[in-house]
């Protein structure tokens, strides 16, 4: 699991995101604090959902969970509480 959360660039973030994605496997968890925080989280956030190797994104609008699971088919939801 890695907790993302700090340099709220976009720049930044998506250089964090691509370092770690080689350490992941099939259970891990990246989550993403800030999502929304400014135009440039935004936009790293959906360029996080559109990667590849994600196939499963949950955003709760304060932080973003994303699964790497293989087997399943790719998917985005959003929770409203």
């Amino acid at each position: 699991m890695f907790f993302f959360d700090g340099n709220h660039r976009k720049a930044a973030t998506l250089n964090y995101f691509n370092q770690c994605l080689k350490k992941i496997n099939e259970g891990s968890v990246f989550v993403f604090d800030d999502i929304y925080w400014s135009a440039e989280m935004k936009e790293a956030w959906q360029e996080i959902k559109s990667n590849d190797k994600v196939t499963v994104t949950i955003d709760l609008f304060f932080m973003g969970i994303v699964f790497f699971r293989k087997e399943q088919n790719k998917e985005h939801f959003i929770l409203r509480f």
